[in-house]
């Protein structure tokens, strides 16, 4: 489904019918990348990124937080009222007002401007006409005509400026007017109307021309005539969108045989009356969501599939580099093995100071006849100690230094292998979440998000009133196990490998059953790296006996009292 500015106009309308007062509970990112507002109206989806940038209302979708741009995204208008939402005319550009009072009634107003431009949308957030938050930043040179960037005047995108000139569109009708109404002779047509008035949209021009093509069918007519009265049906379409009510009024929608959605507008369109049939619904915007959600769906898994590629690369690249650094450290520690060498041989100079030659390159101690130390003739013999011992504390030094450092890249290998197997299992709705919690791996100072919603965990219900629940990322790991889960409950985990927490939850304060305790191990064996052996083994104990990894990851853990069964994967329950 094609959309315009009129559309835009009319998905305005909707919105601020909609959303007036509604309160912004929380903005960031969906988990296919469109930005979003959630609202106890619904979700404001915008896919700004699209080849053709869209704005939707559906009924859920919580968004999540990333780093970059959209965490002052969130940050900025998280808590802010709605008040409009107004579209430019003429521009496929959307307008939200927002503001909130502090408790002492002074107001702050911020603008989400909307640019829906093909190929070049973008989310900008404006306080006084500034810019404070960008998703795409650029300056102007070459045959970019505006600059975006924070701390900038806002400049919304030029409108189009005529192309075509009155002469050029009376050329492009003679052929119609003298009864050609071949495809190619209409679009030249529809292009050259469009060209003389360029706030005329591709489908109402199609749709006048086609309405001239059947009017047309009789005797050649006049040329100049053709098209000062395309020209002028066209401007009278466009002034009826001022008048009071036209913005609410059903709209004009086409569905083929199968009722799929092909088109829908403010204004009837002749180009499918002919052959699809006319609908005249209520409202825009479920049109418009029932399309992009059914066009969404079907590249959805394609473009999940590459940006899990893409995540994955970047894991693996971060592993190479922590692999690369520890065995540097390695040597390094290996090398720095030779200090109680030296602390030896400060301490034998030290005994033998008498002894010792003055620019000897070399001394061999009369208590230690199998050592030889090495001196610097330059100096006497308490300074070659002297040398001796800072060389001592050099290497002690390095060597603490380089054993912290291994201990922290051990614990980032640890994480990144539990992440590199959360992205492999991670679905549209987990799939953000995974990627912050690298990019905060990449960076650990990185400020972390304010706490989102849990995900609801898996869950399945047995017999006797237990229930298992199994984690679905890092964070629900965490939520499940040390929130949820009772410290009496059965915790699950694959040994030794990555994978998701799982929790046997009894109804009433007994021991539980055999196949309880294996219908829990299997699921845990399922949701691991190891799901593809024939045989896991699983480690479970009390929720009690597990604690958290400190300043490790979210869903690293450590836990003892622990006892191991083997079992076969399962993904679910016996029946």
């Amino acid at each position: 489904m094609l959309t315009d500015w009129i559309i835009c106009r009319r998905v305005a309308a909707e919105l601020d019918a909609k959303l007036a007062r509604a309160r912004i509970r929380s903005a960031g990112l969906l988990p296919d990348g469109r930005a979003a507002l959630e609202t106890p109206r619904g979700t404001v989806a915008i896919d700004f990124a699209g080849a053709t940038p869209d704005i939707s209302l559906e009924a859920d979708g919580v968004p999540g937080i990333v780093p970059g741009w959209s965490r002052a995204f969130a940050e900025t208008l998280s808590g802010l009222q709605i008040r409009s939402v107004r579209a430019r005319p003429g521009d496929r550009l959307i307008a939200l007002e927002c503001a909130a009072s502090s408790r002492f009634g002074v107001a702050s107003s911020y603008r989400l401007v909307i640019e829906l431009v093909p190929r070049f949308g973008n989310v900008l957030v404006l306080k006084d006409d500034t810019v404070v938050v960008a998703a795409r930043e650029f300056r102007a040179g070459g045959t970019t005509r505006r600059t975006i960037s924070r701390g900038e005047t806002y400049e919304p995108p030029p409108l189009p400026q005529p192309s075509r000139t009155l002469a050029q569109l009376v050329e492009a009708a003679a052929p119609l007017a003298a009864g050609d109404s071949s495809s190619a002779s209409l679009e030249r047509l529809s292009a050259a109307l469009r060209g003389v008035d360029p706030s005329l949209p591709r489908l109402l021009a199609e749709s006048l021309v086609s309405e001239a093509s059947a009017a047309a069918a009789g005797p050649a007519g006049d040329a100049e005539a053709l098209a000062a009265a395309l020209l002028q049906s066209g401007r009278h379409l466009l002034a009826m969108l001022d008048e009071p009510g036209k913005l609410s009024e059903p709209v004009f929608a086409y569905a083929d045989e199968s009722e799929r959605l092909i088109q829908a507008h403010l204004f009837p369109l002749r180009q499918f009356s002919a052959t699809l049939r006319e609908l005249r619904p209520p409202e825009m915007l479920p049109l418009l969501s029932a399309s992009l959600g059914s066009a969404r769906s079907s590249g959805a898994g394609q473009a999940l599939q590459a940006r899990r590629a893409a995540l994955a690369a970047r894991i693996e690249k971060r592993r190479a580099a922590l692999e690369t650094e520890r065995r540097a450290l390695v040597r390094q520690r290996d090398a720095d093995g030779e200090r109680a060498t030296l602390r030896a041989s400060g301490d034998l100079l030290y005994a033998h100071l008498d002894d010792v030659p003055a620019g000897a390159e070399s001394f061999v101690p009369a208590s230690a006849p199998e050592v030889t130390i090495r001196l610097d003739p330059s100096l006497d013999a308490k300074e070659n100690a002297q040398a001796i011992f800072r060389r001592y504390r050099k290497a002690a030094t390095r060597s603490g230094h380089a054993a912290t450092r291994l201990a922290e890249i051990e614990r980032s290998l640890e994480a990144i292998d539990a992440l590199a197997w959360e992205t492999e299992r991670a679905d549209g709705e987990t799939f953000a979440e995974i990627a912050e919690e690298f990019a905060r791996l990449e960076r650990p100072g990185a400020r972390k998000t304010a706490r989102e919603k849990p995900r609801r965990a898996l869950e399945f219900a047995l017999e006797n009133g237990a229930r298992i629940f199994v984690g679905r990322s890092p964070r629900n790991n965490a939520e499940l196990t040390f929130r949820i889960a009772r410290p009496g409950d059965l915790w699950f985990h694959a040994r030794a490998t990555p994978g998701a927490h799982v929790i046997l939850h009894l109804d009433t304060e007994r021991e539980p059953l055999a196949s309880e305790l294996a219908a829990a191990a299997q699921l845990a064996a399922y949701h691991s790296k190891a799901r593809t052996s024939e045989k896991v083994s699983v480690d479970y104990t009390a929720r009690k006996y597990v604690r958290r990894r400190p300043g490790g990851a979210p869903g690293l853990v450590w836990y003892n009292n622990a006892k191991t069964i083997v079992v076969a994967p399962k993904d679910g329950l016996d029946s």
